[in-house]
């Protein structure tokens, strides 16, 4: 044991029991608490038609549910705002375990990550989103393009609005640079995001791809927003 450890022993983020040597950050009772998604649930089934009827989203995976003062909200916040960039790729690779088990996701090429506006980056230092999908490339062995896809506008967050609003703060907030174009056509991608609760930023995102040729658009994030 590390002389550290033995006057610090490392503690759960969440709920301060010591860790086992083989559990980072977050002990496994913690993990488990976490209400995973279901492919039959509500939740999936109204964002699957909503993603359907937009026409760009072939297909949609996620993991967990975000729950107000829960787990995830913890080490979601931690990842986003606190730089405990560990949840993230651990986040990155249950989903990339996930989308191993769909038959439907075995023909992606690339992985992209919801990009930050330069000043969010720069104000931040990092994307949460490229934390994840790095898990998910630990899994599935694909590239990211990061910087595929560059966020135009510096949207309001998206936290307190409504679905109409939301649809309506990040439309056209997305661009391709020209050099990249080429990476596009016909090409088959997966979108993700840490959480989704309209999907409005997701399909703004898959239209850019669709309309520079892309074949084919999935989307995975580490939780969805519950429908109630």
């Amino acid at each position: 044991m590390p002389l550290r450890d033995f006057f610090f022993p490392p503690l759960c983020f969440s709920c301060n029991a010591k860790l086992p040597d083989n559990e980072n950050r977050l002990c496994s009772t913690c993990w488990n608490s976490i209400e995973p998604i279901g492919d039959e649930d509500r939740t999936v089934k109204v964002l699957r038609e909503r993603f359907c009827e937009g026409g760009v989203i072939h297909d949609f995976v996620s993991c967990y549910y975000f729950e107000h003062d829960g787990v995830l909200q913890k080490i979601a916040h931690s990842l986003k705002y606190q730089a405990v960039t560990v949840f993230g790729r651990e986040l990155g690779r249950h989903l990339g375990e996930k989308i191993a088990t769909c038959g439907n996701f075995t023909d992606i090429d690339a992985i992209i990550p919801v990009p930050l506006h330069r000043l969010k980056r720069r104000e931040r230092g990092y994307n949460q989103s490229e934390f994840i999908s790095r898990g998910i490339a630990d899994v599935l062995d694909k590239p990211i393009l990061a910087s595929l896809i560059q966020r135009k506008k510096n949207t309001i967050s998206q936290t307190h609005l409504t679905a109409e609003e939301r649809a309506k703060n990040v439309e056209d907030a997305f661009e391709i640079p020209k050099k990249a174009m080429p990476a596009v056509k016909g090409k088959i991608f997966l979108l993700v995001d840490d959480v989704i609760t309209t999907g409005a930023t997701i399909q703004s995102m898959a239209r850019v791809l669709k309309e520079a040729g892309a074949k084919k658009i999935y989307v995975g994030s580490a939780a969805l927003a519950k429908l109630e």
